[in-house]
């Protein structure tokens, strides 16, 4: 009888480690692109305008990408502060972009000139780099990075990046001043 209990503890045992074990690959969380610490991907995306180019274009300039779609609702309400924090750094030392995951760019160029947005846009219309290298569970996401393109932050979810807290965070992650701020 003793050992009868004992097998089925050894077997329980077994198939809670066999299942601890597997669980991670079992998990359906896309959230495991990339993170903090890592660096970001050199990408070659279209811009809106149809030029081709990348964020290491932008070398040796922190960047704040944002990805974002049109049928986003949140997405939309922050676009005008993700242009309003463009504004408050000269483009040396701090660029904002835009990656939007529409798949007709058109949608996103309509957006962009409709509400006057200045910060470089680009488009993952094929989610090549949002969904399949990043992995990015939801929208809006963007990543703070690094001149050396070290990711220092991924915020998921819609901010008021014109907010002076979200200003002061991005300063202090970033190690950038904006206009008329002296060290």
């Amino acid at each position: 009888m003793l050992a009868s209990a004992q097998r089925r503890w050894l077997l329980q045992l077994a198939a809670v480690g066999i299942a601890t074990f597997f669980l991670p690959a079992c998990r359906n969380d896309k959230s495991v692109g990339l993170a903090q610490g890592d660096r970001f991907p050199d990408i070659v995306l279209p811009a809106l305008d149809d030029h081709v180019t990348s964020p290491a274009a932008y070398h040796d300039v922190p960047l704040v990408v944002n990805f974002w779609a049109t049928w986003c609702e949140p997405c939309r309400r922050e676009m005008p502060s993700l242009e309003k924090l463009s504004t408050f750094f000269d483009s040396r030392d701090l660029l904002v972009i835009g990656i939007s995951v529409d798949s007709d760019h058109n949608l996103a160029r309509e957006f962009s000139l409709r509400y006057k947005l200045t910060i470089p846009m680009l488009s993952d219309s094929d989610q090549g780099l949002s969904n399949g290298v990043l992995r990015i569970p939801a929208f809006p996401v963007t990543y703070l990075l690094e001149r050396d393109r070290t990711i220092a932050r991924i915020i998921v979810g819609a901010r008021d990046w014109a907010d002076p807290k979200m200003v002061d965070e991005i300063e202090g992650l970033l190690a950038v001043r904006r206009r008329g701020h002296n060290q």
